[in-house]
């Protein structure tokens, strides 16, 4: 892969990410990816997020600085901690490592103090938008206010929002969900998360069943990502009983981790499909890797996602997908004829649809050529150099 850069100036970015560090979550991960490109690039890339008990003090993230400052943890986040710098801490980072431009990430609690800081040392902010209300309060009852707690963080993103010189957003449908938050005129620009295509592909994988206890004689359906209400797995587990009822040799492979995991495992139970799914936690991710590749259909069930990373993994892994039709996922965009739109929460659809692929070995293998095929046109290498851009025009 080409990593030279063909812009010009080499860059000194910081990026703001409170729970950089052992978190896995797209925008984390999103984050390491563009901030290794950039260096190998050569340009100087830093992390400030916070402390938390597996990252206590300042360390290293992909080879890059990280400064961690004090937090708190956030509820129910499986691990997600909010850092709390002051503007003297963070401007003096930014003067020492003599920053070029600030890039919000996330914007949490850090964001805050970075912008302050940013502002008043006239550093540029770019702002990147991966979070929707829905990744936040889907856990809270409606009778409880969550259209209140979505409304006032609109108000917020808006706000930060406005201190940027330029908003990035990872897809056409977060552009046209989110892009009134900004000010009137204020620059915006669609760049996707990317997909290594040199690491995601299709790969043997060796003994993977074998350490994860997983049937080889079984048609595997993989789900990759958090155990949140937003993410909607429970629509996968109740269109069990109706798959295996059809076809019994199906398994699941639940590759993730979060605070619903109990209650997935309990509803698992309660349907009697428990001995029909393997759920195999966090794992490294040369493991993650060799899950897609273990599976023979993606299942993404989730109806929030501004892209949906994992998604594009498994295309570039060779395999058909089903998601939901829904307005808030972005993933819908890319099922054309390498996979099926189900109508979202809808066990007995999602069913039907899978059943589609689950009986039918020539168009799974059609349909994950096709994946494959599609998954080139989000190759990571584009993405970096697009932002590499957006930072040179600042």
């Amino acid at each position: 892969m080409n990593t030279k850069n063909n812009t010009g100036k080499n860059l000194r970015i910081a990026m703001i990410c409170d729970p950089i560090g052992n978190y896995k979550a797209g925008a984390i991960v999103s984050a390491l990816r563009f901030g290794e490109m950039l260096q190998k690039r050569n340009h100087h890339v830093v992390f400030i997020a916070a402390r938390s008990k597996e990252n206590p003090t300042d360390d290293y993230n992909n080879g890059m600085k990280t400064y961690r400052f004090r937090s708190i943890p956030l509820p129910k986040s499986g691990g997600w901690h909010l850092a709390f710098p002051t503007v003297k801490e963070v401007r003096r980072i930014l003067e020492e490592e003599r920053i070029d431009i600030v890039h919000i990430i996330l914007p949490m609690s850090g964001a805050l103090v970075a912008v302050r800081a940013a502002r008043s040392l006239g550093v540029k902010i770019v702002a990147h938008s991966h979070s929707q209300p829905e990744n936040l309060f889907m856990g809270v009852p409606r009778i409880l206010g969550r259209a209140i707690l979505d409304s006032i963080w609109n108000k917020y993103l808006a706000w930060i929002y406005s201190k940027a010189g330029s908003i990035i957003y990872p897809s056409q449908m977060a552009h046209e969900l989110l892009d009134h938050l900004t000010a009137e005129g204020k620059p915006s620009y669609v760049i996707s998360n990317g997909v290594d295509t040199d690491v995601y592909k299709p790969a043997e994988t060796g003994n993977f069943y074998e350490r994860f206890g997983i049937p080889k004689d079984t048609i595997n359906l993989v789900y990759v990502g958090r155990l949140f209400p937003e993410k909607s797995i429970d629509t996968l587990i109740k269109a069990i009983p109706h798959i295996i009822a059809v076809h019994p040799k199906t398994h699941i492979i639940i590759v993730g981790g979060g605070y619903l995991r109990g209650k997935l495992e309990d509803l698992a139970g309660n349907l009697n499909v428990r001995n029909h799914i393997s759920f195999l936690g966090l794992v490294s991710d040369e493991d993650k890797i060799l899950a897609y590749n273990a599976g023979d259909i993606f299942v993404s069930p989730s109806f929030a996602e501004l892209e949906g990373m994992t998604v594009l993994e498994a295309m570039a892994c060779g395999k058909p997908i089903i998601v939901p039709d829904t307005t808030m996922n972005a993933a819908r965009f890319f099922v054309s004829d390498n996979g099926f739109l189900f109508e979202t929460t809808n066990d007995l659809d999602l069913a039907e649809k899978t059943l589609r692929l689950v009986s039918n070995e020539d168009l799974r293998k059609k349909m994950g050529e096709n994946s494959l095929t599609k998954s080139r046109e989000y190759n990571i290498l584009k993405s970096v150099e697009r932002l590499e851009k957006l930072y040179q025009s600042l």
